[in-house]
């Protein structure tokens, strides 16, 4: 693992090395302070953002964990790892629900929701599942025939609305009813999807190019990111405060861009919404 400065672009100290195999998964913690880290060997470490692993590595997946989200509260972690989601305690690592088997062939993405009573998991056969983060069992049918693996999904900031990627669509269900409300159309296969802190849907995929779209209107925002060449694009994030948006480009590149300078009407509204005291 690596920390990278924002404003420079700059590897922060020396790279981060433990055991445990390949990083399939990384999460940080509600506060900023902590991450957790999924691993080839099917285990899950937390480390704090210094660079030091927190004593206590937790195993119990048998597979490598390829998705891991926290609790709002920070109070608990979900790991996926093949058909199985564990939720734990964050501070002891005791499983509190699960296993969970979920059918869904693999478990490619987990994401918790702001309200904290629901996990969604993206799966392996083309499926949505939204679990009880409290009992393990299933709050709403599972979501089906989304054309190819939910490689990612991602919850409205209200918890009313769930954002997925799989084949070249964005879609966006209803959480209540797993009804799907729209689609947004990418240049190629989708593989990642995120929403800013000002609902603004950032999709990747193959061939390069990453496009912006207001979560709202469904309108694009800005011109296309990227080359449109052939390379995949995966692992998008913005930072907590809305302003950097990273995707890694190839397994081998993280392209920086300041929203500022793709979408500058979007980051003036962003910049001086007031938060109600």
């Amino acid at each position: 693992m690596c920390k990278w400065d924002c404003d420079t672009g700059l590897l922060v100290g020396e790279p981060w090395i433990s055991n445990g195999g390949n990083v399939w998964a990384l999460a940080l913690s509600p506060d900023g302070k902590t991450i957790a880290c999924g691993r080839g060997d099917g285990s899950v470490q937390k480390w704090n953002t210094d660079g030091r692993m927190i004593e206590g590595v937790w195993t119990g997946h048998s597979h490598e964990v390829e998705s891991l989200s926290w609790s709002p509260s920070g109070c608990h972690i979900a790991s996926g790892s093949g058909n199985i989601i564990l939720i734990r305690k964050a501070e002891s690592g005791e499983v509190e629900v699960g296993p969970i088997n979920t059918k869904q062939g693999w478990v490619h993405s987990l994401a918790y929701s702001p309200s904290g009573d629901r996990i969604a998991s993206g799966g392996k056969n083309a499926t949505i599942c939204i679990w009880d983060s409290n009992t393990g069992e299933l709050a709403v049918s599972p979501i089906e025939d989304l054309g190819h693996s939910v490689t990612s999904v991602v919850w409205s900031s209200d918890s009313s609305k769930l954002y997925s990627a799989s084949d070249e669509f964005a879609r966006v269900f209803d959480s209540v009813s797993g009804t799907e409300l729209h689609r947004f159309e990418h240049y190629r296969w989708l593989e990642s999807v995120v929403l800013s802190p000002n609902n603004v849907l950032a999709c990747v995929g193959f061939g390069g190019v990453a496009q912006l779209w207001d979560g709202e209107s469904h309108e694009p925002l800005g011109q296309p990111l990227g080359e449109g060449d052939d390379k995949q694009l995966n692992g998008v994030s913005f930072s907590q405060d809305g302003r950097f948006l990273a995707y890694r480009k190839d397994d081998k590149d993280i392209i920086l861009w300041m929203v500022a300078d793709i979408i500058p009407d979007v980051a003036v509204r962003a910049s001086t919404t007031r938060i109600p005291s």
